[in-house]
Order: structure tokens, then sequence, then C-alpha cells
């Protein structure tokens, strides 16, 4: 009878003890509970705070690469304004807003020190504009019309005018201009299909005055201009004739003036040309 009441003391004891290290457990976890959730608040005030005030919002938009399109055209394609947070800007989203534009090829977003958010593009290469029934019409490199939207009618303004051309010899064209430089594309206010001439129908009308007269199959050497105008006196004649053959050029009356027998001797020019393409 004895032993049966210690025993039941015993147990008695044993379920008070576990009981208490049960409660003490429980009041653990609340402690530790209570300490993330002061922990987890006390961020969550800080980032607020943060966010809210002007030193989390981006100080300065800066864009590269671009030569067709005004920095404030693609800073609206991005979607961001001074007004956005900077530590919530995600550089693939606004890639791939950029991107999703026409004249756009690759844009690449990079997040700098000071609150300072640089977007580079590369644009795709515009041969000129097209009239197509009254609506001004880009011609890309790549075979792409893209219509002009009125609040990029700026563009016209530094690329050339193309008249007179059916759709085969624009074909011709944007495969050839594909070999030119972006700059040197840039130097000309017109393209003109020149009918009075069989073989060297492509007129271009240079922006420094000049005309050039060439073949579509003539047109690489545009990268050369600089180098060939300079070589003449530029009092003599303003028309230049590119041969696509040959590879030489040479200066010569214009086709509206009277012409010479012979165009101006340049064989020395033309063998230093020839030389040129073969280094």
């Amino acid at each position: 009878m004895l032993n049966e009441k210690r025993n039941l003391l015993d147990k008695n004891a044993l379920l008070k003890i576990r009981r208490n290290r049960k409660i003490g457990t429980i009041n653990e976890k609340k402690k530790r509970l209570a300490l993330i959730l002061s922990v987890f608040l006390s961020l969550l005030l800080m980032a607020a705070v943060y966010l809210l005030s002007s030193d989390s919002k981006i100080y300065r938009i800066t864009v590269e690469g671009n030569s067709y399109l005004k920095e404030n055209d693609i800073i609206t394609l991005s979607g961001l304004t001074k007004e956005d947070r900077f530590l919530l800007t995600i550089p693939s989203v606004i890639e791939k807003r950029i991107e999703k534009d026409p004249l756009i090829e690759d844009c690449d977003v990079g997040l700098l020190n000071g609150r300072l958010v640089r977007i580079t593009v590369k644009e795709k290469k515009i041969i000129g504009y097209l009239l197509d029934q009254g609506e001004s019409v880009l011609l890309l490199e790549t075979d792409e019309r893209i219509p002009i939207e009125k609040e990029r009618l700026y563009l016209i303004s530094k690329v050339p005018i193309i008249e007179g051309f059916s759709n085969e010899d624009l074909i011709l064209l944007e495969k050839n201009f594909a070999t030119c430089d972006e700059a040197i594309i840039n130097e000309i206010s017109e393209i003109h299909n020149y009918t009075p001439l069989k073989y060297q129908y492509v007129e271009l009308v240079m922006r420094d005055g000049n005309f050039i007269f060439t073949s579509p199959y003539g047109l690489n050497l545009l990268n050369r201009y600089f180098d060939i105008e300079s070589s003449y006196i530029r009092e003599d004649h303003r028309c230049y004739y590119f041969e696509d053959i040959s590879g030489n050029a040479y200066t010569s009356a214009c086709p509206w003036e009277p012409r010479e027998e012979k165009p101006k001797d340049t064989t020395e020019e033309n063998t230093d040309l020839e030389e040129d393409d073969g280094e």
C-alpha cells in the first residue's frame, strides 16, 4: 500500500515536471516569435520610412548609344521617372519595354552608385524615309518599313529622303547600304532615281552640297567618300561618279551641265584608291 502511494506521488511529480517543461517551451517559443515579429516590424518600418523619403527615388536617368531617337523618347519607353524608387527598379523589365520599339535592336539597363539609372541602346540602321500615300515611312536595312509617328517627325531631318525607286531597286539599296557606315548615311540629304543616267542612276545629294552618281552596287564606295572628296579641288566640279565594277571614282561635270569629252585625269588618284583596297 505504501509502495503504491509512493509510485502515485512519483507519477504526479513527473507529470508536473513535464507540464512545467512544456509551459516553459511554449513561453520560449512565444518570446522567439515576439522577437522575430519585433525585428520584422522594425525592418518594415525602416523600409517604409526610406521608401517614403526622397533619398529612395531615382536621382538621374541617362541614355547612351542613341543616334536617331531623342533621349526623352527612350526614357518614355522605359516607363521610368524620377519619382520611381531606385531599389525597386528591375533592369530586365525596363530592357524588355524599350526593346519592344521597332527602332531598338538591343538595350542594356544598369543601376549605378548614386541612384543613377543608365540606359544603353543600339538602334537599327535607318537607310532613309519614303513618302507612301502621303505618309512618311522609315526604310531600315532589315527591309522593315516603319511609319513615322507625329511625335517622331523630327527623324526626317536626320535621314535622307528616298524618291523614285521601284520595290526591286529599294531592296538593292537596302542590301548595299548595309555595308555603309551609319555616319556616312547621315551625311546624305536626298536619294533619287536619276533616270537620265542608265547605269549610274542612283543620285545622292550630300549635305555638303556635292552630288554622287552610282549604281546600287557602287554604294560600298561611300565609306571612302571623305578620302575621295578631299583628293579633288572643290572648285572643279560638285559631281562625283562611282564605278561599281572597277571600284574607281572620279569627278566630272554634272549631268545637267555641259559634259567634258573626257573626265578629269584621275589615273593617279584611282591607282591610289585601288591600292588602298588591296591593303
